[in-house]
């Protein structure tokens, strides 16, 4: 892998990951279109590790504080609140991910598969976004409903982020806390996903880091970063309609190329 297109990737997973766009239709669709060969699974996990860095690094104030009152019995009830909840978001995307994996199943390389979940998910975030914001602090029961709603995003065009926020909006929360919510659920997402990778490569013996899959821990991390700033500082002003326009240019300029070229 050069490192021209090493640094681009790089690039599209710290601008992707935490928008609801989907980072792994990218990661795929780039090398397809530009015919160069899938850059390995070790790199998706130096990629996933620098995305899960800048969002510590981002969510570093809250993670902190409910540390820290976690310890204190007067304030123990919110950290016990925020880990029931970051559990309930967690448990359905694992549960399905691991049934994925137990069939055996790949998304991996079906452009077309991509093309469609891009279009409609995209016309669901556009649609989510209409509702009135009627609530504020996301709850248990919310919390699990939105967690089964990410697990669609183990498949490919879908979303994370696109996911949480769509399930938010349709609950009545606004941008700011849907988008703020799928930053902390990515934390235990993005640890289960880089350690169950982990374990898969050491298995086979296939894990590779090299100095260039360091370079691209760094950029992804500052990429991501400011991304998340900007998303957070802008979300409630610019709304998510831009992001809706994209999805459905790009799932209906995939579908034309895959179903008509």
């Amino acid at each position: 892998m050069s490192l021209t297109f090493l640094i681009i990737l790089s690039i599209i997973q710290g601008i992707t990951e935490f928008l609801p766009i989907s980072s792994s239709a990218h990661l795929i669709l780039f090398p397809f279109l530009n015919e160069n060969p899938y850059q390995g699974r070790s790199f998706d996990v130096c990629l996933h590790f620098g995305c899960l860095l800048a969002v510590l690094y981002y969510l570093k104030e809250d993670l902190i504080f409910f540390m820290k009152n976690f310890f204190y019995k007067k304030n123990k009830a919110l950290s016990m609140t925020f880990i029931k909840l970051m559990i309930l978001g967690t448990i359905p995307v694992i549960v399905f991910g691991a049934f994925i994996t137990l069939i055996k199943l790949d998304f991996g390389n079906s452009i077309i598969l991509i093309g469609w979940t891009t279009l409609i998910f995209g016309i669901l975030l556009g649609v989510s976004d209409l509702k009135i914001i009627k609530k504020k602090e996301i709850n248990l029961k919310d919390a699990f409903l939105i967690g089964i709603f990410q697990s669609l995003a183990v498949i490919p065009g879908v979303s994370r982020s696109g996911a949480v926020i769509t399930a938010g909006r349709f609950l009545g929360y606004s941008r700011f806390s849907s988008s703020k919510f799928s930053l902390f659920l990515s934390i235990p997402v993005i640890i289960s996903a880089t350690i169950f990778e982990l374990f898969q490569l050491y298995n086979k013996d296939k894990f590779i880091f090299t100095e260039e899959y360091l370079i691209a821990i760094i950029l992804t991390f500052f990429i991501a970063l400011i991304t998340i700033i900007l998303f957070m500082n802008y979300i409630e002003k610019i709304s998510l309609k831009i992001f809706v326009l994209y999805r459905v240019l790009l799932g209906l300029l995939i579908l034309s190329i895959m179903y008509f070229n």
